[in-house]
């Protein structure tokens, strides 16, 4: 078999430091004291805009500034975020019905959560062709092919979603089911459709932008009579949450208001349309009676600690300010006004868990061959090109030897991949030979990555400023590739050329050089603890990679199982690549 390991790690271990989790079993540590009494649970679920990877800036401020830990923090619940990104109603149902096969135990908590929170629809339009749908939508015609397709793709969704919430009514009789009604990204300048669509709008139809802008919402509202449908036909079950009003006030009262709660994306919200959909499932909470007794106050600690942490330019007059707002809007309101053009300090060293939740001694775990990804264009390519349907590493690109993961008794975590010696004398000559006879694809860089993703990620990064921009990676995730000089003149050339026009250059750089190890290391810190599924009665002993807020969990979970030979496997999902990362104490053969 294979030893089958792929660059996917660099995506993985970017999440991971925002909370990630390796899961094992059987490590036995002392059982936390019990609490007096048990913080209500409050489970998020859906699509990207509730898992919050894009959305939050800095991408180390997730447990922050996302709504969910935003809702889970203000309140004093225990709070899971099991929302995938890039799910529609189809992929959800799938999600949620699968039974507990290790610690990241989607069927406990789906049963024993008393609040569960659903962002799930926008998808279903977002994923099929999107531009083609709202370019057609005003003729209402039902003889046209992309009316006729919306129409199916709506009924698609409506009888998935109404599986899902009757599922989760059936599974979880007493719960508070909420529900998130689809916000509209569309403005003047807007990302989320193409200006040719646009263009064909005003051309066709005679809108002004106005007109466009009512024709979405008037699309998004057909999408969003799923919900209200579902709880007309379905008295008691769900409560709405209306967020798509939420930022339609602000979209009346402001349009540049409104466009600052999107992420630069067009798509996801920003740290303010985070701040903006947490209020609206606190209102609903509060209208509920089931909200924190000392929500506002947890609230208004939030932001303090934010700014401290983050912003410490704020003086201390301002500081006092925001220590005095009396509102949720107010204490939002001010923090933002306060930091609005500020540059964050959000390069922090982690210290390790100070409960001494470790391993006794320093273990390491291999990765093994049982690493995959499924479903990412650029894999399936080189995949098919080499005869896997669903990895790159179809060749002995990786040092078995090297590519491991060590949890060291300190609480700290190195996870390493390393490409095999001799990668930089031996593939990259013939690697720059053949790649200088191909002209690389036409990419606007600047606005595609690093405008859209990479400056909200990592506020500050710029292409000007390279090296600069990876020791940001490396301080807010803990990531490095090792073995590439960045500053060594092909690769400065080719660098030079991108930030100046902004464009991928015509050419790979010539005679770029390697050296020996090559690959991407990851150091952060974990603990320890074990977790008990309800459902299979099985108890598990999670290890947390880097840290969340009180009453949240990390990201990614995985599961360590020991075989009766005492070899332990670690093996760890990360939903939205399909990436299944697997390591064993034993090495490979």
């Amino acid at each position: 078999m294979r030893f089958r390991v792929t660059i996917a790690v660099l995506v993985v271990l970017a999440v991971v430091v925002t909370g990630g989790v390796l899961v094992a079993a059987p490590y036995v540590f002392e059982e936390d004291a019990p609490e007096a009494q048990e913080a209500p649970i409050i489970s998020f679920w859906g699509d990207s805009i509730a898992e919050g990877v894009l959305g939050a800036s800095p991408v180390n401020e997730r447990e922050s500034n996302c709504y969910y830990a935003i809702v889970g923090r203000s309140n004093g619940f225990t709070y899971y975020n099991r929302s995938v990104s890039g799910h529609k109603t189809e992929a959800m149902l799938e999600f949620i019905q699968r039974p507990d096969d290790g610690a990241s135990m989607n069927a406990t908590i789906l049963r024993t959560s008393d609040i569960i929170h659903i962002s799930i629809l926008g998808n279903d339009l977002l994923q099929n062709y999107l531009g083609s749908l709202v370019m057609y939508y005003p003729t209402k015609d039902p003889n046209n092919s992309e009316y006729r397709r919306l129409l199916d793709l709506l009924d698609t969704a409506s009888k998935n979603f109404t599986d899902i919430i009757d599922y989760i009514a059936r599974v979880n009789p007493t719960a508070t089911i909420m529900v998130s009604t689809v916000y509209n990204p569309m403005f003047p300048g807007s990302k989320i459709i193409g200006s040719n669509v646009v263009d064909y709008m005003k051309r066709t139809y005679g809108f002004d932008d106005a007109g466009v802008r009512s024709s979405t919402n008037e699309l998004l509202g057909d999408l969003n009579a799923v919900i209200f449908d579902y709880a007309e036909a379905n008295p008691g079950v769900i409560e709405i949450v209306d967020v798509a009003a939420a930022f339609e006030e602000i979209y009346q009262q402001d349009i540049s208001l409104n466009k600052a709660l999107f992420y630069n994306d067009g798509v996801h919200p920003s740290n303010k349309g985070h701040a903006v959909i947490a209020r609206a499932i606190q209102e609903k909470l509060e209208a509920l009676g089931i909200a924190g007794a000392d929500a506002l106050g947890k609230y208004r600690a939030l932001r303090l600690d934010e700014v401290q942490r983050v912003y410490p330019s704020v003086s201390s007059a301002a500081f006092t300010e925001l220590a005095a707002a009396d509102s949720f809007s107010a204490v939002t309101e001010t923090y933002f006004d306060l930091t609005d053009g500020l540059t964050p300090d959000y390069i922090k060293e982690i210290e390790p868990d100070p409960d001494q939740r470790h391993f006794d001694t320093q273990t390491e775990f291999y990765l093994t061959d049982d690493c995959a990804v499924w479903n990412m264009p650029i894999f399936n390519i080189i995949g098919s090109v080499f005869g896997e349907d669903n990895i790159l590493a179809s060749i002995e690109l990786f040092d078995r030897d090297n590519c491991k993961i060590v949890f060291y008794p300190d609480g700290r975590v190195r996870m390493q991949f390393y490409l095999v010696d001799g990668i930089g004398t031996t593939v990259m000559p013939i690697l720059n030979s053949l790649l200088q006879n191909v002209e690389l694809p036409d990419f606007d860089v600047q606005g595609g990555l690093v405008d859209s993703y990479a400056s909200e990620l990592f506020p500050g990064f710029k292409l000007s400023d390279w090296v600069g921009s990876m020791e940001k990676l490396k301080g807010a995730l803990g990531l490095e590739i090792v073995g590439i000089d960045w500053e060594q003149p092909a690769l400065e050339a080719f660098m030079a050329e991108l930030s100046e026009t902004g464009m991928l250059p015509d050419k790979f750089p010539a005679g770029l050089v390697l050296t020996d190890p090559f690959g991407i290391v990851y150091e952060g810190t974990y603990y320890m603890e074990t977790v008990h599924s309800d459902v299979t009665n099985t108890d598990y002993t999670a290890i947390y990679t880097g840290k969340a807020a009180e009453g949240g969990q990390p990201y990614l979970v995985g599961t360590l199982t020991t075989d009766e030979d005492g070899e332990s496997n670690i093996v760890a999902r990360i939903e939205f690549l399909q990436f299944v990362i697997a390591a064993s104490t034993t090495k490979s053969k």
